[in-house]
């Protein structure tokens, strides 16, 4: 999926996706090494012509231009996202404050410039506090509608083992 602020872009937008591929690289890692069967799950299922992986593991990811001195966004849950999937937040920019609340776990994380957080944003309520300065903020997610498509189109689907608290792939 490619948002419309990218297709506005235009090549401009695409050139951006494919210059950090490093930045998108080390966050599949991340992810790879802390949710290791949902980084199978992703990296599994197909993507058809003409459509291609840009950011890693995921489907899409948003560059988030706040400007200066954003104020804090808005509580909520990322509720188009699978339900047991993460979302990998990457913060760029001088800037101060604009630390990342996750109310559920009662915590506020401050990051900094070049700082990666991986959480699942469909489960965990969360928002921004302000932002003296310039931040821009890049996630990458996998929408629920993409897991939808691969279960309608090719019978996959994630299962959670109870048993060992793992994500395991069903294909039937």
């Amino acid at each position: 999926m490619i948002t419309g602020e990218t297709q506005a872009l235009g090549v401009e937008g695409l050139e951006f996706l494919k210059k950090n591929e490093k930045i998108w690289n080390e966050m599949t890692r991340i992810l790879g090494e802390y949710v290791p069967g949902l980084f199978k799950k992703l990296q599994l299922d197909p993507v058809n012509e003409p459509c291609e992986r840009f950011c890693g593991a995921w489907m899409s990811c948003a560059v988030n231009n706040g400007g200066i001195n954003v104020d804090a966004t808005k509580a909520h849950r990322d509720v188009r996202e699978y339900r047991e999937g993460y979302s990998c937040v990457i913060s760029c920019g001088d800037y101060d404050g604009g630390g990342l609340i996750l109310f559920e776990l009662g915590i506020v994380i401050e990051m900094s410039a070049g700082d990666i957080i991986l959480f699942p944003d469909s489960l965990i309520t969360h928002c921004n506090e302000k932002v003296e300065g310039n931040r821009i903020s890049v996630v990458c997610f996998t929408q629920k509608n993409v897991f939808d498509y691969w279960k309608r189109n090719y019978n996959m689907e994630l299962v959670k083992n109870k048993k060992k608290n793992k994500i395991i792939i069903n294909k039937n």
